[in-house]
């Protein structure tokens, strides 16, 4: 617990549906991919040649700042392991709840590509800071990665009953549900809500700041309380 919250099953799996959410509603509202970059750059091609110059810069931009937030996801993991602080994912967790809420704001409405770029720079921070689950890798952003976990992992578990293998499948089979289940939560509540859906992330982002900062204070407390004993 000490610096692996962020490996906790119960914050995997919820970034993985939140994920699911975030790319669902990017693209229903905007026409764009918040995280796969593949299939930005596909349709940019695509776009292109039908001369949607506006819809290809807006997919550009998109991968320039996914790119853009890898990086700094990579510094900011380097730098707070030189500092030795292990919780700094924390702040992540709020940041992305306040830029969620921001997005909600009427204001930006009318600028998609600048909300585009905003939701794929934070989403690329999130991918590269939360990437595993008690030690194995997972993908909360987009699921191909995972369904080849899927299939691989079932693969090995009938052909030499590994329970490893079998565990790893597991794994991988709850992460690619939960992001099916976070694109379907966001289809309906699109069309119930419109643009007002996005509040549901934040709230989903909020809600797993503050429950993780609470278990993070509870363990920090009871360890305090041993060393003085």
């Amino acid at each position: 617990m000490e610096n692996s919250f962020h490996e906790n099953r119960s914050v995997g799996l919820l970034l993985t549906f939140i994920g699911g959410m975030i790319d669902s509603y990017t693209y229903i509202r905007y026409e764009a991919f918040a995280s796969a970059q593949t299939g930005n750059l596909i349709l940019a091609i695509i776009q292109a040649y039908e001369r949607q110059w506006d819809m290809v810069g807006k997919k550009l931009l998109s991968t320039l700042f996914f790119f853009m937030g890898i990086l700094l996801a990579k510094f900011l993991i380097d730098y707070f392991k030189k500092k030795e602080m292990h919780f700094w994912r924390l702040f992540l967790l709020y940041f992305e709840a306040f830029i969620f809420f921001i997005i909600s704001l009427h204001f930006l409405q009318p600028h998609p590509a600048i909300i585009t770029i905003i939701i794929a720079f934070t989403a690329a921070i999130q991918w590269v800071s939360f990437d595993k689950i008690n030690g194995l890798t997972y993908t909360n952003l987009f699921t191909t990665g995972n369904l080849k976990g899927v299939a691989t992992n079932l693969y090995d578990y009938l052909s030499t009953k590994d329970q490893a293998a079998k565990t790893r499948f597991v794994h991988f089979l709850l992460v690619v549900l939960a992001f099916i289940a976070g694109a379907i939560v966001s289809v309906f509540s699109y069309r119930m809500l419109g643009t007002s859906a996005v509040l549901i992330i934040a709230g989903l982002f909020l809600y797993l700041a503050l429950s993780e900062t609470f278990l993070v204070w509870r363990f920090q407390r009871n360890t305090n309380i041993l060393q003085k004993k």
